[in-house]
Parts: structure tokens; C-alpha cells; sequence
């Protein structure tokens, strides 16, 4: 995907002050309401009812969620951020940016028009968290349950498939397990492992820890 930190460099601030241009307003990309998978609140869930109805619609869920997973790493640069926070900058002008740098990275017209939209109203600042919630309707989408698990070292294949096993029982019968390993060794051994809303902390690291609290409770 493009780096939005690259293109940025080629907007001078005060040239961007005075860009003005009439948006299309995302909900006129859509004929009829297609409501997500779960329920979702707020602002931000407004703006991702509106993207999942459309994308829906135009049959760009699964490129809009995977390019929008790229889009979330460049969220954390600190340019974009700047970007993001300054008010030098107008909302109307914002979104041409954003338009811009969605057509040159090959983004699906439903993403094009969400972050436009999101620009010209001043929601930058919520994007991250847009994303992070239209992920989610993906997941349910696809019912799915996220699982993720960390361990002191790669699992291997007999381990990975009994900890599958495992996890069956502490999701809903019929649905499909989305699993992400990491490795972090300072949990010396064990595992920690996070079914959606569920968090076991198995890990040496965590035993050490209640058995030197009992000590020192002790002494």
C-alpha cells in the first residue's frame, strides 16, 4: 500500500488552506441499508453501519478490510498523526488528501468514499478506532472468533492442534477460529491465551509472580 507519510511531502501546508471541493456523500453509494453482522454504537458505529452497508453492496467488504489493515499501521506514524491533529489544515482539504492517496494505493471505491467522508467531517482523530470496530464486524461477518495466544517460543504442529482442540470448547459450536501467535520470552514458559471476551494467563511468568507474592505476603 502507499505510505500516506510519503505522500503527505507533497502537499505544502499553505497551499492546502485554500483547496476546497464538493465530496459526494458516502451514504449515496448505497440503495438500501445492509445492517453488520453485530451491533455497533456511537459515532464511530454509525460511520462503520454506513461503510459495511455500501462495501456490502458493492460486493468490497474483503478488500476494503484488508486494505484498511494496512491503512491502521500507517495510522501510528507520527506525520500522519500530525497530519491528522493539525487544524492548519481544513477538513475540506483533508479529504482531498485522503482521496488521493486511496485512488494511488488501488483502495475500493467504498473505502475512497468512507474516509473522504470521515475527512470532510472532521473524524480523523476516530479513525483508528472506525477501523478497529469495522474489523471486528469482519470477524463476525465471516463468524469467526478471534483467538490469540502467546508463548515463549513457536509452537509447533502438535501443540498448535491440541491448543485448537482446546479452544473449540470455549467458543459458540459452528464457529470458525481465527488464531494469532506470538512469542514473547519473558513468559519464560506456558502460554497466555485471549478467547474473544475470555483471558488465561498460563504462563510460568504469571506463577513466579503469585508465588513471590505469597512469600512476601508471608514474611
Amino acid at each position: 500500500m502507499l505510505k500516506i507519510s510519503m505522500v503527505l511531502c507533497k502537499f505544502p501546508t499553505k497551499s492546502l488552506c485554500d483547496v476546497s471541493k464538493t465530496i459526494t456523500r458516502y451514504q449515496s453509494t448505497t440503495a438500501k441499508s445492509i445492517k453488520p453482522p453485530i451491533s455497533i454504537f456511537g459515532i464511530e458505529g454509525r460511520y462503520v453501519s454506513a461503510l459495511y452497508s455500501a462495501a456490502s453492496q458493492m460486493e468490497q467488504l474483503d478488500s476494503v478490510e484488508e486494505h484498511f489493515r494496512s491503512l491502521q499501521k500507517e495510522l501510528t506514524k507520527p506525520k500522519v498523526i500530525d497530519f491528522i491533529d493539525t487544524s492548519m489544515i481544513s477538513s475540506a482539504a483533508k479529504a482531498k488528501i485522503i482521496q488521493e492517496v486511496g485512488t494511488d494505493a488501488g483502495m475500493p471505491t467504498a473505502a475512497i468514499n468512507f474516509l473522504t467522508v470521515v475527512a470532510e467531517n472532521g473524524r480523523l482523530k476516530l479513525l483508528r478506532r472506525m477501523i478497529n470496530m469495522f474489523i471486528a464486524v469482519m470477524v463476525a461477518h465471516r463468524n469467526e472468533s478471534l483467538c490469540e495466544v502467546i508463548t515463549a517460543k513457536p509452537l509447533d504442529d502438535s501443540a498448535r492442534t491440541a491448543l485448537m482442540e482446546s479452544l473449540k470448547t470455549f467458543v459458540k459450536e459452528g464457529k470458525k477460529i481465527q488464531l494469532t501467535e506470538k512469542v514473547d520470552p519473558s513468559i519464560i514458559g506456558g502460554m497466555i491465551v485471549g478467547v474473544e471476551d475470555k483471558h488465561i494467563d498460563l504462563s510460568i511468568a504469571r506463577k513466579m509472580q503469585i508465588y513471590t507474592d505469597i512469600l512476601q505476603q508471608s514474611v
